[in-house]
C-alpha cells in the first residue's frame, strides 16, 4: 500500500499547503480520502503526485466541512463517492461496513466517519479531523484486527501515550497536540507531497 498526502496545512517544497486534508491510498483499489478545502491547491498537488481522475477508483468523504469536501465539486469525479449518512453531499451513504474490498467505514459518529483499510494482517486507520473521537475510532477498528498505523487528524485527543504502541502514526491537519506527538519514535511528519509505503 502507498499513501500520498495530497492536502495538508504543511507541505514539501514545490507543493502547496492550506488548511484541510486529503490523501490518496493506492491499494487493491485507488481511493481519494477527502478533497481538502480549495480545488486549485488539490489539483496542483494531485498533478505533482501523478494523480489524475482516471487513477481514482472511488472517493471517501469523512465529513462535509469545507476543509475536507471543498475540492469535491470542481473535481467533477463521475465515479463512486462515499459520504456519511447525515451529509448533504451527493454520494453513496455508508454505515459501519466493508463498502469496497478491504475498505471499511467506521460508520458515522458525531457527523464524521473514518476509514479502516485492511492490508494483509494489518489495519490502517485514516481520519479526517477525529471530531468523532479518536478513541471511538480505534475501538471500532480493533474489532477487525490489529491496528498497524493511524494517519490523519487527531483533533483534541490527549491520551497520546496510547499512540506509541502502533508501528506508525502520522498526525496531520487538525491535531491539537501535533508537535508533541511528532516527537514519538513511531511518528512521521505529515506534509502535502509526502509519499509513504506501508
Amino acid at each position: 500500500m502507498i499513501v500520498k498526502i495530497v492536502y495538508d496545512n504543511k507541505a514539501l517544497q514545490n507543493f502547496k499547503a492550506s488548511w484541510g486534508f486529503s490523501c490518496f491510498i493506492e491499494h487493491n483499489i485507488n481511493l481519494l480520502f477527502d478533497t481538502g478545502g480549495r480545488y486549485g491547491i488539490l489539483k496542483n498537488n494531485m498533478e505533482k503526485l501523478g494523480i489524475n481522475l482516471n487513477s481514482i477508483d472511488a472517493i471517501f468523504i469523512s465529513h462535509s466541512h469545507w476543509d475536507h469536501a471543498g475540492g469535491l465539486k470542481k473535481l467533477k469525479f463521475d465515479g463512486k463517492i462515499y459520504v456519511p449518512p447525515s451529509s448533504n453531499l451527493k454520494g453513496i451513504k455508508v454505515d459501519e461496513e466493508e463498502f469496497l474490498s478491504n475498505f471499511i467505514s467506521t460508520g458515522e459518529i458525531n457527523g464524521e466517519q473514518s476509514l479502516i483499510v485492511k492490508n494483509d494482517d494489518k489495519l490502517i486507520i485514516f481520519t479526517g479531523c477525529s471530531h468523532n473521537g479518536l478513541r471511538n475510532v480505534i475501538k471500532i477498528a480493533e474489532k477487525y484486527g490489529r491496528i498497524h498505523a493511524i494517519i490523519g487528524g487527531f483533533h483534541d485527543f490527549n491520551e497520546i501515550e496510547l499512540l506509541k504502541k502502533y508501528e506508525m502514526i502520522m498526525p496531520c491537519h487538525c491535531t491539537k497536540l501535533k508537535r508533541k506527538i511528532e516527537t514519538f519514535p513511531n511518528a512521521i511528519e505529515c506534509l502535502a507531497g509526502k509519499v509513504v509505503k506501508i
